[in-house]
């Protein structure tokens, strides 16, 4: 019972240090997260921006692949998420407001072509976790108020898990080793603060343990004072002259 109750402290004590490392570990992600998210929107941005003036330029004829190769002769598609600093799109592409009306294709938007949250196109909950973010600009041309399409960007959360794993690592494995020190240190504190109660605190188990002691040593000597005088009385133990002789 003594050694299960000590290996549950020691569980105890590991589990809420792990706890504490997990939740800073959620907070940086969390943060590098949100900053992904935010370049997503804006290189969304900047791609629909251009895609208006694309398709301005070109009286609407051209198709998506011939927007792409402008775009990446022009810029960059590479250059554009370097920039960034945007995680390597899983997709990236745009959709006309046509072939999403007539269903041709899911853009994960909804009835006016803004990100529907709730489409399962936007989400893919793998590792407990969404693990992707989907950012989606609509675009206009000339000065229509009805989309002519929108721009959709689809970001994994994987390489952003890795990332603080790797860059706070060796941070997460220090703070492990000096939280589980602190612990040990105060245990050893504890032990020095333990009652002077006589009945139930240290003092007690003490005085006990000097007790035992020194009744093993009385009795050691009364065992010694006794066998000597044991020999003394025994006449068999002196020698006799004709002995000495």
């Amino acid at each position: 019972m003594y050694f299960l109750r000590r290996f549950l402290v020691i569980a105890l004590i590991q589990l809420i240090i792990f706890s504490f490392i997990f939740t800073l570990f959620v907070f940086s992600f969390n943060q590098r997260r949100e900053v992904s998210k935010n370049q997503s929107k804006a290189l969304a941005s900047i791609i629909a921006e251009q895609a208006s003036n694309y398709f301005e330029e070109n009286n609407r004829n051209f198709s998506s692949n011939d927007f792409f190769n402008f775009l990446d002769n022009q810029i960059g598609v590479q250059k554009l998420t370097n920039a960034f600093n945007v995680n390597p799109p899983e997709i990236l592409t745009i959709y006309f407001r046509t072939d999403i009306i007539k269903g041709k294709v899911d853009a994960g938007t909804d009835s006016r072509l803004n990100k529907d949250d709730n489409s399962p196109l936007n989400r893919s909950n793998k590792f407990f976790f969404n693990n992707k973010y989907v950012a989606i600009k609509p675009f206009f041309v000339g000065t229509s108020d009805t989309p002519y399409g929108v721009v959709r960007i689809e970001t994994s959360n994987i390489p952003i898990l890795t990332e603080v794993l790797y860059n706070n690592g060796i941070f997460y494995m220090l703070l492990f080793l000096i939280l589980n020190n602190q612990a040990f240190l105060f245990y050893l504190w504890m032990r020095k603060k333990r009652s002077l109660d006589v009945d139930t605190g240290y003092l007690k188990e003490s005085s006990l343990g000097s007790i035992k002691i020194m009744h093993k040593l009385l009795s050691d000597v009364i065992e010694d004072h006794k066998s000597s005088v044991t020999n003394k009385d025994n006449p068999n133990n002196v020698l006799s002259i004709d002995d000495k002789k």
